[in-house]
């Protein structure tokens, strides 16, 4: 294990690179202060700890180009051997890539020690030098376009060589890259189940003259602060200290536990439970960070538009409206964007850079009579639709993607909402009365509920964070845009009553029972105009084709009952549940048709400890535990999942 890294060819091939990027991106664009802000990092005398969300293989390229441009030491790069062919491996090896097995054990259940202590001997070493690292938190690429769980092996490591003193400190810089279009192509093969081709010199070839050929318009950097890994670690002790002296904290952070792939690069049989939550909870906190501080490009918006609110289609007119005031959230919730200049032509750029097999564009003659006129009027009017049909829409999702980061708990309160009233919300009696009461409390429950059915998918709050509180505060922020309307005086009553309790008891147990349940009689009316259910629907499906991915998922737990499967195998059987049931209409996302949630929802089933897996050799073999292996069971854990679905009845 070595990287050759050499500073001459590092300039040669920046030089090299100056010339080419402009071949087919249009600018890379970081912030001024975010750079002086990695030099002053960098002359602080301890190592750097670059730690990207992975979405392209010009990652690599794009952040060692930047920090070759200003004068920042360039990092050794933990890469996937799959990178090593011919020409290109020495190449990038050169440039600072060292790199490592993408499956560390040959045989699954079998851990290769010798290999993981090479691994472990050489990043310790490379940070007693004094060297930069990155790596990417995620692993491999995302393949659905928002980020997946952080996978912590390196990371233990880099906590290891300050827990044990080989580095006094390192600085933690998170940060992420976002791209109009994606230069690598699309990822639908792999998500509708096919084997991943490997990379080939040949290939490599193929795609680079291709690439050149292109155009993938801008490509936006954004760096986080860079934090003391010792402060961090102070912190996260320091909580989990307080955590464990008053126990009852932490009763509902249950759905924010580790959700990593590898917590440990050693495994949970030689790391202690401690070093594995330190691990998972700073892995947590850097993939958090980066996906709220991802730039948003016009392709993100305009296909998270389109696919949510407009599937339909709509006129030009109505899709820059529409552009408009998202654009005005996201600077409300100051949100890095990535794109400026008129609306329109913002819109136009977007559209051109996602092309004819994403998105439809037609124009369309009106001719209408002037009233009490014999003149006729004639208007064109451009119609955008996207396309919705598999395969294409599976990429036109991964740009969707990008954004549901920053709307997944309002979708999540929402979808919530709705598995609270479904029975009220379809009934028109109900909604002739304009009478839909919710209580804080249920919501609540019901919204936590949803949390850890999608855990595997989305990091919903900080670990330092509490993740009640947050969907709380969501629900204010809906109150206040009016979706939902306070009951004031259930509010103040059960305000109130909460104080005076707590003023008649000195014991701190019995305050914090009160303030606990203050909100227990909170209610919102649910507000029933065109615009607030209009927004509703708009917020629900946002998550819906994961819902009904992961329903269809519980559904296929009834194939194993009595039997086993073979992972590859159920995904298969998923897939063609769901294909089947798009194809019938009961689906009404192609988006859904997904290895990569079907894959998570059979963790989340082992998390549940609804579905045992057994290791062998190299497949893992799925069958239903003890007490779920029925038809009823299987069943139950069905409707768990399927409540929060829901379906406007016309």
């Amino acid at each position: 294990m070595e990287s050759t890294m050499s500073h001459n060819l590092l300039r040669l091939t920046g030089w090299i690179l100056f010339k080419l990027l402009p071949l087919f991106i249009k600018s890379v664009i970081v912030q001024d202060s975010q750079i002086e802000m990695v030099q002053k990092a960098n002359n602080r005398g301890v190592p750097l700890i670059f730690l990207p969300l992975h979405r392209s293989h010009l990652d690599y390229i794009i952040i060692s180009f930047v920090l070759l441009c200003n004068n920042v030491r360039n990092s050794l790069i933990a890469a996937g051997d799959n990178l090593r062919i011919p020409i290109f491996g020495k190449l990038l090896n050169g440039l600072g890539a060292f790199y490592i097995k993408r499956r560390i054990d040959p045989v699954q259940g079998r851990k290769d020690m010798l290999y993981r202590a090479t691994l472990h001997t050489y990043v310790m070493e490379s940070l007693r030098a004094g060297h930069n690292i990155e790596f990417f938190i995620e692993g491999g690429r995302t393949r659905t376009g928002k980020p997946c769980m952080p996978k912590g092996g390196i990371l233990s490591i880099i906590i290891d060589a300050y827990k044990d003193g080989t580095i006094e400190d390192a600085l933690i810089v998170p940060l992420s890259v976002n791209y109009d279009r994606l230069v690598d192509g699309n990822f639908v093969r792999e998500q509708l189940g096919q084997p991943k081709k490997p990379e080939t010199f040949g290939s490599a070839i193929k795609a680079i003259w291709s690439t050149l050929r292109g155009s993938y318009g801008i490509v936006k950097m954004d760096i986080c602060e860079p934090f003391s890994l010792r402060e961090m670690v102070k912190s996260i002790d320091n909580q989990q200290s307080r955590l464990f002296l008053n126990p009852t904290d932490n009763k509902d952070k249950k759905s924010l536990k580790a959700t990593m792939s590898t917590s440990s690069l050693y495994g949970t049989d030689v790391v202690d439970d401690e070093h594995r939550l330190l691990v998972d909870c700073l892995a947590r906190h850097v993939v958090y960070d980066c996906a709220r501080s991802m730039p948003i490009m016009s392709t993100n918006v305009v296909a998270f538009l389109l696919l949510n609110k407009f599937r339909e289609g709509c006129s030009l007119d109505k899709l820059v409206e529409a552009f408009e005031n998202m654009k005005q959230e996201l600077e409300w919730l100051n949100k890095d964007i990535a794109f400026c200049g008129e609306t329109i032509d913002v819109i136009n750029y977007a559209l051109g850079i996602l092309g004819p097999g994403l998105v439809k564009q037609e124009r369309q003659e009106i001719i209408q009579k002037l009233e009490g006129q014999s003149l006729l009027k004639k208007d064109v009017v451009i119609s955008i639709e996207p396309v919705s049909i598999l395969p294409n829409v599976i990429e036109l999702a991964y740009y969707s993607n990008s954004m549901v980061v920053h709307y997944v708990m309002d979708s999540i309160v929402i979808s919530a909402l709705y598995a609270t009233l479904r029975e009220q919300i379809n009934d028109p009696r109900v909604i002739a009365e304009d009478k839909i009461y919710v209580y804080q409390h249920i919501l609540v429950e019901n919204a936590m509920k949803l949390c850890d059915i999608l855990r595997q998918e989305f990091i919903f709050a900080k670990p330092c964070e509490n993740l009640e509180y947050s969907i709380i505060s969501t629900i204010q922020n809906l109150s206040y845009s009016g979706i939902l309307m306070l009951c004031e005086e259930a509010y103040l009553e059960e305000e109130l009553w909460s104080r005076r309790y707590a003023k008649n008891f000195d014991d701190s147990s019995d305050e914090e029972y009160a303030v606990q349940n203050a909100g227990k009689k909170i209610q919102y009316k649910l507000n029933l105009e065109n615009d607030s259910s209009g927004r509703m629907e708009f917020l629900h499906t946002i998550l819906r084709p994961i819902i009904d991915t992961y329903t269809f998922s519980a559904f296929a737990l009834r194939k194993l009952v009595g039997r086993s499967l073979v992972e590859r195998d159920l995904v298969q059987e998923i897939l063609s549940e769901i294909k089947i049931n798009i194809d019938r209409g009961v689906i009404n996302y192609g988006e859904s048709l997904s290895v990569e949630p079907i894959k998570n929802s059979l963790k989340l089933f082992e998390k549940w400890q609804v579905l045992e897996c057994h290791p062998e050799e190299n497949a893992r073999i799925y069958y239903l535990r003890e007490g779920y292996d029925n038809d009823e069971a299987a069943n139950q854990i069905y409707e768990s999942v399927e409540v929060f679905k829901w379906t406007k009845k016309n």
